[in-house]
């Protein structure tokens, strides 16, 4: 398998990974520079028509305690992980999470939120075509409480040994 004469590996070799950045790159598809001079007085960066409503979101999430910075472009990518590249790029500039949409794909970064977190927000915006909605959904769901999982653990592992002892106890009955 991993000979040179096998096409698919020789392939595979050859061939340069499709990503939108290389090191030190700014994105050729969106004026990275204007976005981050944007971001700097209200954590928004988007057309003037979703400006107020994603500020509104960006307010919200920080009375939730939430450091949130949204980006909105209409410009078109060429690969889904442009957003995140771009949310990744804008985190070295700026502390908290950044929320990055274009009309196909989202993307996000965070020093504070774990990236399982950020990908189930990104999961649910994306469903939302409008980017305050989106924005608002991603908003929502990486600040909503996780469930007890220790709790829900340590009550299952006490029924299970109450249901091994109850077993115990009428096996010994029986056989007597």
């Amino acid at each position: 398998m991993n000979t040179s004469d096998d096409d698919v590996t020789l392939l595979a070799y050859e061939s340069e990974p499709v990503i939108s950045l290389k090191e030190g790159e700014d994105p050729f598809w969106l004026d990275y520079r204007a976005v981050m001079e944007d971001l700097a007085d209200d954590g928004v960066s988007a057309p003037e028509p979703y400006v107020e409503g994603l500020r509104t979101v960006v307010t919200e999430a920080a009375d939730r305690g939430l450091d949130l910075k949204v980006v909105y472009t209409e410009a078109p990518t060429g690969v889904h992980t442009d957003p995140r590249d771009v949310a990744n790029l804008l985190g070295q500039e700026y502390e908290g999470t950044i929320f990055v949409r274009t009309p196909m794909f989202v993307g996000s970064s965070s020093d504070t939120i774990p990236r399982h977190q950020l990908e189930a927000g990104q999961d649910d915006a994306i469903e939302e075509f409008d980017p305050v909605a989106s924005a608002a959904v991603f908003s929502h769901k990486i600040t909503q409480p996780a469930p007890p999982w220790g709790t829900y653990s340590a009550v299952l592992l006490v029924l299970a040994v109450i249901a091994v002892a109850a077993f115990a106890v009428a096996l010994r009955r029986r056989l007597r």
